[in-house]
Order: structure tokens, then C-alpha cells, then sequence
């Protein structure tokens, strides 16, 4: 206090008007330093889940998606249930992305193979694969379009490996090879 009263206007003025320079500076390169942050390589893709996600979320045909902020568990409409630890969760843009989980042990997904007649003759064997993806679209606080993920070419397991297998496939231009739009609804916030 001692300073500011011993200046002269003139100079008070001058102290401020520096001070408030150097303020502005120091918030502006902080926001710049929030936004780009979050973001990793050039590509634009910002890693971390979406808090928009978290909660219990339900479609039209009773699937119902328990989202955490480390945990995914999926009930599909006969009650069958799997889930996972998420391992990577990132948005390509403001509302679409993708979570990657690593099955619980005792929650692992079964892919049924059919015959002509679509009856079930046995189950593709995922073993050793337990990372899996869930795609999401038109995300907003209620509702966003979930698209579990399938090998388009063959509608058989998508799982793989590794952690770093998933993220690798599961990406924006990969969308098309990895699932199927025309059978994704939305699912809306309980």
C-alpha cells in the first residue's frame, strides 16, 4: 500500500494500466494453454471422457448403457450383460468419439456364429482379445447415439489385444469398417 500511495498520478496510472497488461497476457495464455492442453498430436482428437457421458442411459429396445467415469457396463433387451474398465475414452470432434473398455473377466461379450437359417451353431473365440469399442454420436446432456462396434465385413467380433490395437482401429475414418449406422438409436439419460 505503501508503494501505490507513494506514486504520483501520473505514474498510479501508468503501474495499472502495466499491471492490467500483464494480467491480461498471463489469462490469455493460460486459456490457450486449457484448450490445447487436452488435445494429443495433430489430429485434433482430445483423449479423456466426455462428463456428458456419465450416467445410466436407455434406448427405445431397453439396451441399457451404466456409464462412469472408469466403468461401462451394457444390458442388451434379453438381459444379457458384459462390460468393462474404460481403457481410453476420446472425442474426434464436439460430439462424436469413442470408449474403449477392457472386459471384466466375467463380463465378456458373446459372438454368436449363425447357420443359413440364422440358428446359433457356436460362438467366434475372442480369447485373449478383451479390449472392445463403443462408438457415440450427436452426444449432448441427454442423449447421444451409441454404436457398439462389429466387423462390418463379417458382423463377428471387433475385440482386440491390446489397448493400443483398439485405439488404432477405432477411429473417425474407421467408423465405417467398425459399425453399422442404419442400426443405431439413440439412448436417452434416465
Amino acid at each position: 500500500m505503501f508503494l501505490l500511495n507513494s506514486l504520483q498520478p501520473k505514474k498510479l496510472r501508468h503501474y495499472i494500466a502495466r499491471s492490467v497488461f500483464v494480467l491480461a497476457i498471463l489469462f490469455c495464455l493460460s486459456a490457450a494453454y486449457l484448450f490445447t492442453g487436452c488435445e494429443s498430436g495433430d489430429n485434433g482428437v482430445i483423449v479423456g471422457l466426455d462428463p456428458r457421458l456419465i450416467g445410466t442411459w436407455e434406448t427405445e429396445f431397453f439396451e441399457k448403457y451404466i456409464i462412469t467415469d472408469t466403468h461401462l457396463t451394457y444390458t442388451d433387451f434379453m438381459g444379457e450383460v458384459w462390460g468393462g474398465t474404460i481403457g481410453y475414452a476420446a472425442r474426434f470432434n464436439s460430439n462424436t468419439g469413442i470408449i474403449v473398455i477392457r472386459y471384466d473377466g466375467d463380463k465378456k461379450q458373446q459372438w454368436p456364429i449363425y447357420n443359413a437359417s440364422w440358428e446359433i451353431t457356436g460362438y467366434h473365440d475372442t480369447s485373449g482379445r478383451d479390449f472392445y469399442g463403443i462408438y457415440f454420436r450427436n452426444l449432448t446432456q441427454n442423449s447421444f447415439i451409441p454404436s457398439n462396434t462389429s466387423d462390418q465385413k463379417d458382423f463377428g467380433p471387433s475385440e482386440t489385444a491390446t489397448l493400443q490395437q483398439a485405439i488404432n482401429r477405432f477411429t473417425l475414418d474407421n467408423m465405417p469398417d467398425w459399425m453399422d449406422a442404419s442400426f443405431a438409436i439413440p439412448a436417452i439419460k434416465q
